[in-house]
């Protein structure tokens, strides 16, 4: 299984001098299992990846990927429009995610494509795409992944995923806010994973002053991958206001000294798990 970071911001994509290291793209992960391509949101990121994909079999109108919404929120969805293998005929999309506010997942996309905000809708791109509501306890399997969700604290809702392939477990929990203690939904779907990728948009002093905003911390992080045994961390869901000298001083360095393995997520990082 190989994973890659291709968006670890939050809220709004910050390109500049001070997000070089870890980037400026909002979220966006790729998930390959035995060549099979499986996205978890459409950030800002998921530009570049189209790009990269496009060198590929979608770039003849020969692709099929699966992806995954952990919500509906817009930095989750507003790269979509910019994906350009759905462009392109012959392309095959199966799309999971949660429907929410009584709005299906297909909607929402629909509705960020109105006229009023892009030039060309949902229902004009020319591949093929077809839309499952993912259900808590119903996984599903994917070119031979087994993937599940949970539902998490966050307004409006989110998921969590973990993807299971060959042994291997990876747990992909942005925009989500932790409770008082850690939530036993989060810590049975984190069991032992061997890679937790996990919102640690606020650092413990600014939390104090957002709680109810859905995101959580890098110390919440540590205890919850504790508890559930997880070998491998990255945080993720950089807040647009941290720059890289930020991110190392008070959330990856205080986290190194708290954890083995942790650090903070970057665009273009590669993990593989075997």
């Amino acid at each position: 299984m190989r994973v890659k970071f291709y968006g670890v911001r939050g809220s709004i994509p910050v390109p500049g001098p001070h997000t070089l290291r870890y980037g400026g793209n909002t979220t966006c992960l790729y998930v390959e299992v035995d060549g099979y391509p499986i996205i978890f949101d459409a950030g800002s990121g998921i530009r570049q990846l189209g790009a990269e994909m496009m060198r590929q079999d979608f770039g003849q109108g020969a692709g099929e990927a699966s992806l995954f919404f952990t919500h509906m929120h817009w930095d989750h969805i507003h790269g979509w429009p910019y994906f350009t293998p759905a462009y392109i005929h012959g392309n095959q999309f199966n799309i999971f995610g949660p429907s929410s506010l009584n709005v299906s997942l297909e909607d929402s996309l629909v509705n960020q494509q109105q006229y009023q905000n892009f030039p060309i809708m949902l229902s004009e791109m020319p591949a093929q795409f077809e839309f499952y509501s993912m259900e808590e306890n119903r996984p599903v399997d994917v070119h031979g992944a087994k993937i599940t969700a949970r539902r998490l604290n966050h307004p409006g809702g989110v998921m969590a995923y973990r993807i299971e392939y060959k042994g291997k477990a990876v747990v992909f929990a942005t925009d989500i806010e932790h409770y008082s203690v850690p939530d036993y939904r989060l810590m049975k779907l984190a069991q032992d994973a061997d890679l937790m990728i996990y919102d640690a948009h606020f650092t413990p002093d600014e939390y104090v002053t957002h709680i109810g905003w859905g995101h959580s911390t890098y110390e919440e992080a540590i205890k919850l991958a504790r508890k559930a045994n997880v070998k491998s961390l990255r945080l993720t869901h950089h807040a647009p206001e941290h720059s890289d000298d930020f991110l190392d001083e008070f959330i990856v360095k205080p986290a190194k000294e708290l954890f083995d393995d942790v650090d903070g997520a970057r665009e273009d990082e590669e993990i593989i798990l075997d």
